[in-house]
This record gives structure tokens, C-alpha cells and sequence, in this order.
């Protein structure tokens, strides 16, 4: 034997630590095999805890689980800089089951760049163009920008975006919108960069329409859209106990006699609530998770009551994978997102080399506005989850390690095929999807607030009407789209975690609609509450812009 040298010493030092803190933690425990497989939010109830930290409220975490990227970084953890990444699964103090603490620490990339990567970039930046006179501005080229509107309405859509670019206030590093009116494509404009390199700004990456970002809780339209198909099949009533499906009996023991249905799940009145954790450990099962009577909310019997819960998009995923026989990431990719002609997935082994080299990486500062942007999820190099884990999943026990509530990573284009197929009543170039009374199903309300009783947790939240997987935003409601337009409503989803902000949306009833999408921001959710509603500033944004520029009174 030789003796070590301080390089291995320093190595082993390491991996003692990482062996201390995997074994320690109490929620998402981690093969040995994989990297520190971190953990995500989707769309974020805005509950701010009293007795939450001091850092700002984050989403409700519910993390990737174990097939999801070593480099996602937990918003509930400090994110740390070493050569071996060594994220900690997500821990939710019993004050905030709905909030996360904001990251502490900067992520920085300790690995050089590869010439791979290097070829890339430069490739990727002859696509775009600096605007000039803002020099962290990108403009890309024709490619990825279009407009049929008129000159003054362009001109306005285009300056409005452009002015969100940047580093400070209510900036963001990168955005994306594509705009649909009466059936057709009337505008789309990509800015910024997808990848800021912390080492030289010339390999900077600018986002373009085929930037696949993992797009939180907008998620929760495709995994709805899987599990429609089979209840238009037959496979599943909406109204009908899930136990039956599951295999197991699922019960808030508080209310032992009343069955939980899919609608519930589909609507957030089951009675579940995202705690002790906001997701079902790996090695664990969604029989022996629900078995805890911390799951359950007490004094609200099932479908009496609203409560946002990404745990219930975790039992939906794995009655998919129960009755389809089908696991829930290769059912969704067969049934929903190849029909659409989707490229993207809920997991990450689905994904090329040349389709991670366009991966869009999600931002937060976390040092104040006047310092950088620092990598959330999806920095580069982006570590894939181990094979072994995979095969030893057997489906229909937790299908949560898709992460079915915010898992999916799709790009701006993608995502224009899902709203396309929304606003044809469940038709995407001539195909059915999806019938259009399910389309008309899932955009009725299956709960709305009612102040005088109230009904529903709501306090700091941009969600007063939901239906089966979509929100709905009232043109004259406490969530309205923009100001002085109580003729404008909308439905569809919010997107909101680890700097993704994005919305999926449409007015009902009619062929427009509008995504949009930004991959980071320069303030934190409690600097950023709305000018006019209960949405963030981000999100007032772009659907103010949008409306008053494309869809005028």
C-alpha cells in the first residue's frame, strides 16, 4: 500500500461526509449507486409559514425523487459548490408544509468546460444577436421569433419583453411566449440565455424554441391529460373509491367512511395535504406513506375542502401505472406526449446527448440582486439518474419518482402543441387526443371559493377556482389576468419553482391563448406580490403584455 496523498485524503474526506448526511436524512433516501438525486417544487401555494425562515418563501417542495438529476439543487437546502455534488433530499418543518427556504449558497460549476459543450455554445450564439445598447439582452433570429400582429401591436410586445430582461428588480435571466388567436400562431419571441456559464459569458446559451426547461406544476395538465384518456376509456370513473384501483383501501382516518375519488385528486379535495413530506420516498410505497394520519387534513372531510397538494398527483400517476400496466413515465411518453409530436419527458434517460446539450437550467440569486444568477437545476454537466434504479421500480408502487406534479421537461415549442390541442377541443393536427367533453370537463370548476364560508386554503394564494387539473382566473376575481378586463378569463396552469415561473393558458370557449415561460429571477417571491392580483409580478407581466397588446378590448 502507498500512502495516500492529500488529493485522495480530501476525496475520501468527502465521501465520508456525503455517506453521513444520505444515511441521516429522513425523507428520499438514495441508492448508493446515484449521484445525490435532488429535489423540485411545482406550482407554489403562496402560504407563508410565521415561524418560516428568515430567506424567502419558496414553493411547496415536491422534489424529483431518485430518477431525476444529481445537479437539482433543493430550494429547502443550502446548494454547495464541489467537484462531486452532494445534494440533500428535501426536509419540511411542520410550520411550513407549504413553503421552502430559500437556497443559501451559490451554485457554482467546478468541472471545466468540456469542448464539446464549448462548440456548442458558440454554435448556439451565432443564432442569436445582442440587442444593442443591452448587452445582456438576447434577441434571437428569425427562427425563433414571429409575429402576425400589426407593426405598433409587435413593436410594444417586443419592448415589454425585452425590458424584463436582466439582473436586478423584476428581471430574468431568460423568457419565452408564443401567442395563439383565433386558432393560429399570431406571435412568438424567445430572450435571454437557457445557460449562464459562471466562468466566461461567452459560452452563454441563448434560450430558443426547442429549450427544454422542467416546467413545475404545468406538469399537471399532461399527467391530467394521461389519466382522462383512461377514464375515456372506461378503465376509470371519476366518481368511484380509488381503493379499487390502488389495491389497497386510502382513507383520511378522520373520515373513515368517505371514499376518496379521482376527481379529488384531480381538484385538490381530497383531504391530503403535503406532509410530513410533499412526495412519497424512494424505497418507500404509497400504501405505507398514506397509512400516516399526518397526511391527512383534520376537521375537512374529502371534496369539502381545497387545499393544494402535490401528493395527489403522486396517487393519480400511480393509478395510471395500476390500470394501464404501463410504467408512468413510458405511458405518458406512448399516450400523450408522442401523439402531440412532444420530444420532452418526465424522465431525464429519455434525453439524447444533443437534446441535454439544449436543456434550459432554472436560476435564483441568492445573494441580493447585485450578485449573480446561480444554478438551481439542470446546470451543466447535467448527471443522469442510474439505470439500476429504474429496473428496480416496479410500477404501481410510486410513481412519484417521475415527479407526475412538476417532473416534465418540454421546451416552449412543445408546449405550444398541448395548448394547440386544448384549443381544438382535443385535436392536434387533425388527431384526437382527447374528446372535447373531456377538454369541457376538465376546464368546468370543480370547487370555488366561497368567502362567506370559507371552503378552501387559500391565504397568499393565486388559486380561487379549480377544475379537473386547470385553475381558472376570473376576469373580475382576486387572480384576474389584468387589470380593467372583467370580460377576460382564463384557464389553464401556473408554473412556479426554483425560478421557473410559466403559465399554460386560454380563454375558454374561444381559439386564444398563450404560454409563457421564465427560467429564473433576479428578486424573490416576497419582493415580487401582485400590482393587481394575487399572482406575482412575473406572472402580471407577461399576461398584462399579452392581452393588451394581441387581445384589446
Amino acid at each position: 500500500m502507498f500512502p495516500a496523498s492529500k488529493k485522495q485524503i480530501s476525496t475520501i474526506a468527502v465521501a465520508l461526509i456525503f455517506s453521513f448526511y444520505t444515511a441521516a436524512a429522513t425523507a428520499a433516501p438514495v441508492a448508493p449507486t446515484v449521484r445525490a438525486p435532488g429535489a423540485s417544487a411545482g406550482t407554489v401555494p403562496r402560504q407563508i409559514s410565521a415561524q418560516s425562515t428568515a430567506t424567502a418563501p419558496q414553493p411547496a417542495a415536491e422534489p424529483e425523487q431518485a430518477l431525476q438529476s444529481a445537479t437539482e439543487k433543493p430550494e429547502s437546502t443550502p446548494v454547495t459548490t464541489a467537484p462531486v455534488e452532494t445534494t440533500q433530499p428535501v426536509t419540511v418543518s411542520a410550520a411550513a408544509t407549504d413553503t421552502a427556504p430559500a437556497a443559501s449558497k451559490p451554485v457554482t460549476t467546478s468541472q471545466p468546460k468540456t469542448t464539446e459543450a464549448v462548440k456548442s455554445a458558440a454554435a448556439q450564439k451565432q443564432s442569436a444577436t445582442v440587442v444593442p445598447g443591452h448587452p445582456f439582452r438576447i434577441q434571437n433570429k428569425e427562427e425563433n421569433y414571429n409575429s402576425l400582429l400589426s407593426k405598433t401591436a409587435t413593436r410594444k410586445l417586443d419592448a415589454a419583453l425585452a425590458d424584463m430582461i436582466g439582473g436586478y428588480g423584476e428581471k430574468v435571466p431568460g423568457l419565452a411566449v408564443i401567442v395563439f388567436k383565433n386558432g393560429k400562431e399570431v406571435y412568438r419571441n424567445m430572450m435571454g440565455n437557457r445557460f449562464l456559464s459562471p466562468r466566461n459569458k461567452n459560452w452563454n446559451l441563448p434560450v430558443t424554441s426547442e429549450s427544454r426547461f422542467r416546467v413545475a406544476s404545468i406538469s399537471k395538465i399532461f399527467t391530467a391529460a394521461g389519466y382522462m384518456k383512461l377514464v375515456e376509456e372506461g378503465k376509470i370513473n371519476l366518481d368511484e373509491d380509488v381503493s379499487r384501483y390502488l389495491g389497497f383501501t386510502l382513507r383520511n382516518p378522520n373520515y373513515p367512511n368517505k371514499p376518496i375519488t379521482s376527481r379529488m385528486l384531480l381538484s385538490h379535495t381530497s383531504s391530503i395535504r403535503d406532509y410530513p413530506t410533499p412526495y412519497v420516498p424512494f424505497k418507500s410505497n404509497v400504501k405505507s406513506f398514506f397509512t400516516s394520519a399526518d397526511c391527512w387534513t383534520r376537521g375537512k372531510a374529502p371534496g369539502s375542502y381545497f387545499s393544494y397538494c402535490n401528493l395527489n398527483y403522486v396517487l393519480l400517476a400511480t393509478i395510471t401505472e395500476k390500470v394501464s400496466g404501463q410504467r408512468f413515465d413510458k405511458y405518458m411518453t406512448k399516450n400523450v406526449l408522442r401523439p402531440l409530436d412532444i420530444k420532452g419527458s418526465f424522465n431525464l434517460r429519455d434525453f439524447s446527448s444533443s437534446d441535454l446539450q439544449k436543456m434550459g437550467t432554472l436560476y435564483r440569486k441568492t445573494k441580493g440582486e447585485s450578485g449573480r444568477y446561480y444554478a438551481q437545476i439542470d446546470d451543466r454537466p447535467i448527471d443522469l439518474p442510474s439505470a439500476s434504479l429504474l429496473s428496480s421500480y416496479r410500477p404501481g408502487t410510486n410513481a412519484g419518482i417521475f415527479s407526475p406534479q412538476g417532473g416534465l421537461r418540454i421546451s416552449p415549442e412543445e408546449l405550444a402543441h398541448m395548448l394547440e390541442m386544448l384549443l381544438n377541443q382535443g385535436k392536434f393536427k387533425g388527431k384526437e387526443l382527447l374528446k372535447p367533453t373531456t377538454v369541457q370537463l376538465m376546464e368546468k370548476p370543480v370547487w370555488n371559493y366561497n368567502p362567506a364560508q370559507p371552503n378552501g386554503n387559500i391565504e397568499n394564494d393565486s388559486i380561487e377556482s379549480y377544475g379537473l387539473a386547470l385553475q381558472y382566473f376570473s376576469g373580475n376575481g382576486s387572480t384576474r389576468p389584468a387589470p380593467n378586463r372583467p370580460d377576460f378569463d382564463l384557464v389553464g396552469h401556473l408554473g412556479e419553482a426554483y425560478g421557473f415561473i410559466g403559465g399554460l393558458m386560454w380563454q375558454p370557449g374561444t381559439k386564444n391563448g398563450f404560454l409563457f415561460l421564465q427560467n429564473g429571477f433576479a428578486t424573490d417571491y416576497k419582493h415580487n406580490k401582485g400590482r393587481y392580483s394575487r399572482n406575482y409580478r412575473w406572472e402580471e407581466n407577461f399576461m398584462k403584455t399579452i392581452i393588451e397588446n394581441v387581445f384589446p378590448k
